[in-house]
Parts: structure tokens; C-alpha cells; sequence
């Protein structure tokens, strides 16, 4: 009798174990009709060169979007984690068709795991670089209705100290820089070509989401 209700136990505890097993490897369900498909326009990142971004300087960048936008907005520009001054405030603002969308603030610590280094000089405040990619983002996470292709994107950037910025000088479009701007506000309406033409192209990656 002891004998037989051990083997239970046991079987009983295996078909548990599996159970768990299953319901670890299962992914959850998701809603019909609510599947989000990504796309993504703008910069493509993948560039190994960076510009010393001067302080206290307003640059703006834009990009048409090539198809509607929906759901969401994000925007991300890459930085060297190299020679940065520990409490330097980074600025990110997104505009949508000139509008003001949404801003974020960052505080760089200047120390980090992996920092990048100069594998060899492109030209005056210009560099190759090795080593990692500090990724910092902007983004409207609910739009109110769906935007047509054609629609506007700009990123603002202002920084307390000089930055290394990752640059992408085979794109189409200009940054545009508006010099000796000691603090930062965002301005609710923008002109995207407004300032002078930045000698190099900051790299802006965008995506959207589409239900």
C-alpha cells in the first residue's frame, strides 16, 4: 500500500514538473489584431566615426518618414563614451512637422566599462573610433492618430560639455547648429533648417510602430 502511494507521488510530482516546463516554454498569447510591426527610417548607426560635438549649442536634425507612422515614435543618437566630463547634461528633443513632441533630459557619468578609443584622426574634431556606443533616446510612445508618409522628424541636441557624436557623412540630409546658447529650453515650435549648416551630419536613427 506504502509502495503505491509513493508511485503516485511520483507520477503526480512528474506531471507537475512537466506542466511547469511547458507553461516556461510557451510564449504568452497575444490579442488578435494588436501584433505591432516596426519601422525604422532615418540614420542606419552603424557608422565608426564621430565629431566633437562643441557645448552649448543647439543642433538640429531631420528626416522625412518614407511610409505613415503610428503608435509610437522613437529617436536615438549614438554617442563615444570617450573623454567625457562626469556631470555633463545631455538634451534630446523630438519635433514632429516642427511641433513640439517631447524632450528628455540625461546627466553623463563619464565613467564606463568599455570606453571607446582613437584608432586614427579624419580631419579637426573628427576621429575613428574603437570600442562602445552610448545609445540615447527621445520618443512619443502614444500618438494620437495615424501620420502620413512625407511627415517631418527632428531630434534638437544641446550638451553642457563637448561630446563625441556618432556622425553619418553619406546621408542626404544637413544638421543645423545655432551657436552660444548657455541653457536649455525647449522651444514649442522650431524651424528644422534653422542656424548654420553643422560641418557634419549627426546620426539619428527613428522608428515607428504600426498596428
Amino acid at each position: 500500500m506504502q509502495k503505491r502511494q509513493l508511485a503516485l507521488v511520483t507520477t503526480f510530482s512528474g506531471i507537475l514538473l512537466v506542466l511547469a516546463v511547458l507553461a516556461l516554454s510557451t510564449p504568452p498569447l497575444r490579442p488578435l489584431g494588436l501584433s505591432t510591426h516596426r519601422s525604422g527610417f532615418g540614420s542606419t548607426g552603424l557608422g565608426r566615426i564621430g565629431w566633437r560635438l562643441p557645448a552649448n549649442t543647439l543642433v538640429s536634425t531631420s528626416h522625412t518618414a518614407n511610409q505613415s507612422l503610428s503608435g509610437f515614435i522613437v529617436a536615438k543618437m549614438n554617442v563615444f563614451s570617450y573623454q567625457i566630463k562626469p556631470g555633463t547634461v545631455l538634451y534630446l528633443t523630438l519635433y514632429v512637422n516642427g511641433q513640439f513632441s517631447a524632450t528628455q533630459k540625461y546627466e553623463l557619468t563619464g565613467v564606463y566599462d568599455n570606453p571607446a578609443t582613437v584608432v586614427g584622426s579624419v580631419g579637426m574634431e573628427v576621429a575613428n573610433f574603437s570600442g562602445s556606443l552610448l545609445g540615447f533616446t527621445v520618443s512619443q510612445l502614444s500618438l494620437n492618430s495615424p501620420l502620413p508618409a512625407g511627415t517631418r522628424v527632428t531630434v534638437m541636441t544641446w550638451v553642457s560639455d563637448p561630446i563625441w557624436v556618432q556622425v553619418e557623412n553619406t546621408s542626404q540630409t544637413q544638421s543645423y547648429a545655432t551657436p552660444n546658447v548657455s541653457s536649455f529650453s525647449a522651444p514649442f515650435v522650431i524651424t528644422a533648417e534653422a542656424g548654420d549648416i553643422t560641418p557634419h551630419t549627426l546620426s539619428v536613427e527613428l522608428e515607428s510602430g504600426e498596428r
